[in-house]
């Protein structure tokens, strides 16, 4: 019987299991096939969905609640994090938590982002002076105007900027940004590595966000439109930086505000500690939702799969769905599943893990 560690390091299985829950299912099923055998749980979001509570219990945050509106304007409480430290409070964000999918009905052209940077104000009147910002799970496609107009920014002639006037962007005064954020360190994780504008811009991923086929060939001519009004008011040049597409164009307002853009992946392995759990392991285990084209694009799993082949370790990976697209990365693992149907996600998942392990 090998008793060397098993690490386990998913991303989210959308809509059913955070990173934190897959995990625990996989360490189950770790447990059935390998009695005894050690188990590291590292839950890998990657700025997306689950990010908030990874980072929360990686750096013992406290969580709270505040009320802000959703994509559509609905206001609801959300989390978020705090860890009050002698140099100034650390707030954690996760977008997903404030604009993710879940819940967004109303038409994909008035989603906002105005609710997160509301959140954003609200840490700043806490006293953060460093905020981790997850990005990734969003049902925007706003280019951030949203919360640029929650943090100050004004546009002229639109009190509520969102995806339906983009191109309708005139004048930006930026006089009224919030001053905090001038000595505020933003660190912003995103979920790719996707520019703004282009053929791999935010439009790419529009169409899982629920915008409708006339519509996408109109996205990134709106989102190029916004960045040029922008990028002249705040007179700088940032629609080209990997993960400003993020989100739904989040990261390219976040980084007109000074922020610091990171793979969230990346960032998030480095504050678990992923690398050391994983040089000392005799296997890895990873997995998400769906795995498919996107997940070349700065996701958890393609991380965790960077570093287990660092350090000679098989890694295998256990998916929701594993779409044809995804064919061309799938030799990265030694070996790729999806879960078998007529089960719970939980169950599936713990199967699928017992299935390979004993196989």
């Amino acid at each position: 019987m090998d008793y060397t560690p098993v690490v386990v390091a998913p991303n989210a299985f959308k809509g059913t299991l955070s990173p934190l829950e897959a995990a625990r299912s996989m360490a189950c099923g770790v447990a059935q096939a390998c009695p005894g055998r050690p188990v590291r749980l590292r839950p890998m979001p990657d700025g997306g969905d689950g990010t908030l509570e990874v980072l929360a219990r990686a750096l013992k945050a406290d969580i709270r609640f505040f009320d802000v509106p959703d994509s559509c304007g609905h206001m609801r409480a959300v989390p978020f994090g705090l860890i009050p430290r002698r140099q100034g409070t650390v707030a954690l964000i996760e977008s997903a938590q404030v604009i993710g999918l879940s819940g967004a009905r109303c038409p994909f052209v008035t989603r906002s982002t105005e609710g997160l940077g509301r959140l954003v104000r609200h840490v700043l009147d806490s006293g953060a002076r460093t905020i981790y910002l997850g990005l990734g799970g969003s049902a925007t496609c706003d280019a951030g105007v949203g919360l640029l107009a929650a943090l100050g920014v004004r546009f002229a002639g639109l009190a509520h900027p969102d995806l339906e006037v983009l191109d309708r962007i005139g004048g930006v005064d930026v006089r009224g940004v919030d001053r905090r954020l001038a000595y505020t360190r933003l660190l912003v994780l995103t979920d790719v590595v996707n520019g703004l504008a282009g053929p791999s811009g935010a439009a790419v991923f529009a169409a899982q966000k629920g915008a409708g086929p006339a519509l996408l060939a109109d996205i990134d001519r709106r989102l190029r439109h916004a960045a040029d009004r922008l990028e002249s008011a705040f007179a700088v040049s940032v629609r080209g930086r990997p993960g400003s597409g993020a989100a739904g164009g989040l990261g390219f307002a976040c980084a007109l505000l000074g922020a610091r853009l990171v793979p969230g992946a990346a960032m998030i392995a480095r504050l678990t500690g992923l690398s050391a759990a994983i040089e000392t392991a005799g296997l890895v285990l990873t997995g998400e939702g769906a795995c498919d084209a996107q997940t070349v694009y700065g996701k958890g799993p393609q991380l965790v799969a960077t570093y287990a082949h660092r350090f000679g370790r098989p890694v295998y990976l256990v998916c929701g769905r594993i779409d044809d697209s995804f064919a061309p990365v799938a030799g990265q693992f030694a070996r790729c599943v999806s879960l078998p149907p007529g089960r719970s996600a939980a169950q599936a998942l713990t199967a699928a893990v017992a299935a390979l392990l004993t196989a």
